[in-house]
């Protein structure tokens, strides 16, 4: 009797395998197991991104040249929205329909959403070139995101469908309906969240098919130079109650420097217990024209970028912001190197 698992030959009517131990005459069941979601209600950010120009490209070209096209767009589109740990829902003709917080959640849902849109925004850009001489117009995305209630049917996540309903995902595609090109258009609840990470410019409220009332919309124009998490009702602000013993060590701190002896301090606690708003008041109480404060954030969305709390420390310190052309970072780079001392001939030593 042959070992199914080493091979061996064992004597007829062997039990178990005088080499490995594997039993005999049994032959092995291995049931592989989809993962599923099962129906629920969630609390969920739908993208909804469509491309502008799809219909002058089915005119113009073959349906397999079509085809091979929109399956790299798709599969760029597929990467983006993974980086933040969305779900695609599903691809439709020439719309991708994206989940934030199905079935993983995360506090900030809406920016990653945002975030994805831009990106894929700029990727589009990107490949466009590629195609214009074929399709004869300009490849660009206009995007829609809501924010709210839904609900999941049963699905497999193998098979790439989640099915989701709702007026959240109905809404998500008028959004992207109203956009121009280029564009992202978000709803109050997705704004609500996210407009301490964005600038939005506030738009006229526009009927959709399907609601009684005019909604309100809002247009991504670009992320905030100082983002912030912080949430409060515009006009109120508590008092910092209980915090002396903690704004003492980082006092200690502060004093400890000024003698040039550094120190490094972490700031623990539960989400929502004011750490934060320590560090907040704390720097209010400093003379920043004396002391030098340096700030580099590590958002959520951002867990598998290498060294980002000291990229995003540099472009604040730098104030290089998003969509600066290279030549003008390098000029910033150039600047803020020869601040501290460093000879202009010796850059080429610093910056490739």
């Amino acid at each position: 009797m042959k070992c199914p698992k080493c091979q061996f030959d064992n004597p007829q009517g062997a039990k178990f395998c005088n080499e490995c131990g594997q039993k005999l005459g049994v032959k092995e069941v291995i049931e592989k197991v989809e993962p599923s979601i099962e129906g629920e209600r969630k609390q969920a950010t739908v993208l909804f991104s469509d491309l502008s120009g799809y219909t002058a490209m089915t005119e113009r070209l073959d349906p397999e040249e079509v085809k091979e096209i929109m399956s790299q767009i798709f599969g760029e589109i597929a990467s983006v929205v993974n980086k933040y740990d969305g779900t695609i829902e599903k691809f439709i003709g020439d719309a991708v329909v994206a989940l934030f917080g199905v079935p993983k959640v995360h506090e900030d849902d809406p920016v990653r959403a945002i975030r994805a849109a831009r990106e894929i925004n700029k990727v589009v850009d990107f490949v466009s070139p590629q195609f214009e001489s074929k399709v004869g117009k300009h490849l660009a995305m206009h995007t829609g995101i809501n924010t709210g209630l839904l609900v999941t049917g049963e699905a497999t996540l193998e098979k790439g469908t989640i099915g989701v309903t709702g007026d959240t995902v109905n809404l998500a595609s008028r959004l992207s309906g109203l956009a121009n090109p280029g564009e992202i258009l978000v709803g109050q609840e997705t704004y609500r969240q996210a407009e301490g990470y964005f600038d939005f410019e506030s738009l006229e409220p526009v009927k959709v098919k399907g609601k009684a009332e005019a909604i309100n919309v809002y247009k991504v124009l670009f992320p905030k130079e100082g983002a912030t998490k912080i949430h409060r009702l515009s006009g109120m602000r508590a008092d910092l109650i209980g915090r002396k013993g903690e704004m003492a060590v980082l006092g200690e701190a502060i004093g400890k420097l000024r003698e040039g002896k550094g120190s490094i301090l972490s700031v623990c606690g539960e989400a929502g217990t004011g750490k934060t708003r320590l560090i907040e008041d704390f720097k209010a109480t400093l003379d920043l024209q004396n002391t030098q404060w340096r700030e580099g954030h590590a958002y959520a969305y951002s867990q598998n970028i290498p060294y980002f709390p000291l990229i995003d420390l540099l472009n604040r310190a730098w104030r290089i912001e998003e969509g600066f052309a290279p030549e003008k970072v390098r000029e910033r780079v150039e600047s803020a190197i020869n601040d501290i001392g460093v000879k202009r001939e010796n850059l080429k030593n610093v910056i490739p």
